[in-house]
């Protein structure tokens, strides 16, 4: 009989309607998460031995948790972009501009769960496609795929983008976890280690890398939260060196892996809250406007061809210190 098991239930905090991922050992469960399809396919909660490392609070919006940012990751300037001689608009959420995609308060489509001896997993879909509501303002048939995996001590996503359109596809994909401050500020550590940091006017990138050497923003090695108040975007990050959280109140660290794709990390430290953000991305922020100037390589916008589909994965696994 297998450790792992789900159920359908209800997040304690926001009241929404998740599948929970649990497993057990010795009769006591010992990790578990809580995945809201209907919201955003947002992952709402991950217990490890009883402590929880996703800060889920009701917010009247599905800015808590894990939202999903697709396919315009954080801002897009003035609310609009230009790809391929058609200009897209979307409604401005942020100012004048518009802020983390059309799919994180949408409802996905999920099968049901499926139990290995080694894992229990969920996997959600949702479809950009004609009469839907998302696709009057990203009119390009594509459809995301996220595969949640949930281990004794990881849980990783999976994710596949199909491009389904006779067009090509320009995309940015990333998540945005919030994880809690356990234990005093100070007590809790980030690692970045990026090779660059991105000039930013008003939360948006001008283009530049800044050199990390002597900058405020460097966390390149470990460095406390208490002295941190950023919302910067880093580059260059790669697949052998995971940003990394510290939990020296508990002994413990989030690694989060991710594939190739997810060139990007926004890290967002807001001082006096109980959360803090470090959020896996495949591109810059601004990444079609940026494409548009001609900057390619600090966009790593994601373009695929009618047809293609493309693979990636992140993971958020827990060990000792």
């Amino acid at each position: 009989m297998s450790p792992y098991s789900y159920r359908y239930d209800k997040h304690v905090e926001t009241g929404w309607d998740t599948v929970r991922l649990s497993f057990t050992e010795a009769g006591q469960e010992r990790a578990a998460a809580q995945i809201a399809p209907s919201m955003g396919s947002n992952l709402l909660s991950l217990q490890f031995g009883g402590q929880d490392y996703i800060y889920a609070r009701p917010t009247g919006s599905p800015f808590t948790g894990t939202p999903v940012l697709y396919p315009t990751p954080n801002r897009v300037r003035d609310a609009q972009f230009t790809f391929g001689g058609r200009t897209f608009k979307f409604i401005p959420n942020n100012g004048p501009n518009f802020i983390h995609g059309l799919v994180r308060d949408q409802p996905w489509e999920h099968t049901e769960p499926r139990i290995t001896p080694e894992s229990v997993s969920l996997t959600t879909h949702i479809a950009f496609a004609p009469g839907k509501p998302i696709y009057e303002f990203f009119p390009i048939r594509n459809t995301v795929e996220i595969t949640f995996t949930l281990g004794p001590r990881s849980m990783r996503l999976d994710f596949t983008v199909r491009n389904q359109d006779e067009r090509p596809l320009p995309f940015g994909l990333a998540i945005h976890p919030y994880f809690p401050v356990i234990g005093p500020r100070e007590s809790v550590r980030l690692q970045v280690p990026a090779k660059k940091r991105m000039e930013a006017v008003n939360l948006l990138p001008t283009g530049r890398l800044i050199d990390l050497e002597g900058d405020p923003a460097d966390l390149r090695q470990p460095r406390s939260l208490a002295e941190l108040n950023l919302d910067d975007v880093f580059w260059g990050m790669e697949p052998d060196k995971p940003a990394v959280i510290y939990y020296d109140q508990i002994g413990k660290k989030l690694i989060l892996n991710a594939s190739e794709l997810f060139t990007h990390a926004v890290v967002y430290t807001p001082q006096g809250r109980p959360f803090f953000c470090v959020e896996n991305q495949s591109c810059s922020t601004d990444a079609h406007n940026l494409h548009a100037r001609g900057l390619t390589q600090e966009a790593h916008l994601t373009i695929l061809e009618p047809g293609q589909a493309l693979k990636a994965w992140i993971e958020i696994a827990l060990t000792e210190q």
